[in-house]
């Protein structure tokens, strides 16, 4: 079987880079080594309007769980910072139908879809991948083609055998654990609950994500602590009588990258989009708009590789130099915040909080927060005066 390119991996960045790649008339395989699409679910779920907006997805009742409008920001003293909106900006997603509906597109759009098949190995010539093994059930086979794209998550193995490094260090990554609750009270059942400091997530931030107004996604992330990230959650909803009485429907737990994207993302027949890459924000853990646009810029390029037959490193780094400019300059800022995040107290996040309180976002008094901010640890201080 030979075809132009052959996807591993069928989340929302692969299915995009071969939805838009069939689209142009390539003949595309995609392979996803679980027996399903969108299954298990390893997210918050959690997405923007304007990004599915952007890149021509038409949101539909059977994979939005909730519109949401802004977000409460809480301190580690229960200060509250309102940042709603007065427009829907953000929507709760149910991934395993999100997921599974790009896959439909993919497929639609003329791209071969392979459940339960898994890469095992590539297939290289004078050092360049010339395409895949594959194995289904007890089927291994071969697949020829010009372009592999590694879309396989953080723990994908196309770019190691690739020979990119890829590698995530145990401390540059965050331990999540994440309840579906249901029978639960919330303030507000389409407004997201932040929750930050040292008691609740050390080293990171919990989460309220509502898909209804008894049902949400609670869960966290933490890093650089003995205990376990499911003690923190456990202590987390105890605390907080509404969602101590609502039964637990599904567990979500994995590790989430934060160490910022990679510097090589491309060689010779290959190229990697999404986690594999590291296109997480390392502030938020959020992936999914960055997976899927650079599923599409993914696409271009390796269209244009097509036309010119040429699938050199050096042909495909225009990939990676497009991805770097549009996402990879905004992950790094956010790795940036982060640090400076991670060296505030708990003191110092709730005087920030205190400032914040009341503040209408986009009207903020440039002198007085410049005032303020003074106030603060110098490293906070130069970012945050850097940014007015």
């Amino acid at each position: 079987m030979d075809y132009d390119v052959v996807v591993v991996g069928a989340g929302p960045g692969g299915s995009m880079t071969a939805r838009t790649l069939a689209q142009e008339g390539a003949s595309v395989l995609m392979v996803e080594k679980r027996p399903e699409i969108g299954m298990p679910v390893r997210c918050g779920e959690g997405t923007g309007v304007a990004g599915l907006k952007e890149l021509g997805i038409t949101p539909h009742p059977k994979f939005i769980a909730q519109e949401i409008y802004g977000d409460y920001l809480y301190s580690p003293d229960g200060t509250k910072v309102d940042m709603r909106t007065e427009e829907p900006n953000g929507y709760c997603l149910e991934r395993r139908m999100f997921d599974k509906h790009l896959g439909i597109l993919a497929a639609k759009a003329g791209a071969v879809v392979r459940t339960r098949t898994t890469a095992t190995g590539l297939i290289t010539e004078n050092g360049t991948v010339k395409g895949v093994k594959l194995r289904h059930f007890d089927d291994e086979y071969d697949v020829k083609c010009n372009v592999v794209v590694g879309a396989d998550g953080i723990e994908g193995r196309v770019g190691r055998w690739a020979g990119i490094s890829n590698r995530t260090k145990l401390g540059e990554m965050t331990s999540n654990v994440q309840f579906e609750l249901v029978g639960i009270e919330m303030e507000e059942p389409n407004v997201l609950e932040f929750y930050l400091g040292g008691k609740y997530a050390p080293g990171g931030y919990v989460w309220i994500f509502p898909k209804g107004p008894d049902v949400a996604n609670v869960g966290l992330g933490i890093r650089k602590t003995k205990e376990t990230a499911l003690v923190y959650l456990k202590r987390f909803i105890a605390e907080h009588e509404n969602l101590a009485r609502g039964s637990v429907a599904s567990i979500v737990v994995g590790g989430v990258p934060v160490q910022g994207p990679l510097e090589e993302s491309v060689g010779n027949g290959v190229l990697l989009v999404g986690d594999s890459a590291r296109h997480v924000d390392p502030l938020t853990g959020g992936g999914i708009y960055n997976a899927m646009h650079c599923g599409t810029l993914a696409a271009g390029v390796i269209g244009e590789a097509l036309a010119a037959g040429n699938f050199s490193k050096e042909f495909l780094q225009k990939y990676h130099e497009l991805w770097w400019k549009e996402v990879g300059e905004g992950l790094m800022r956010s790795l940036r915040v982060k640090e400076i995040i991670e060296k505030l107290s708990d003191d110092d996040l709730n005087k920030i909080a205190k400032f914040m309180q009341g503040m209408k976002f986009g009207e903020i008094d440039i002198k007085e927060a410049s005032s303020i901010v003074t106030q603060f640890p110098p490293e906070f201080a130069e970012f945050v005066q850097s940014l007015l």
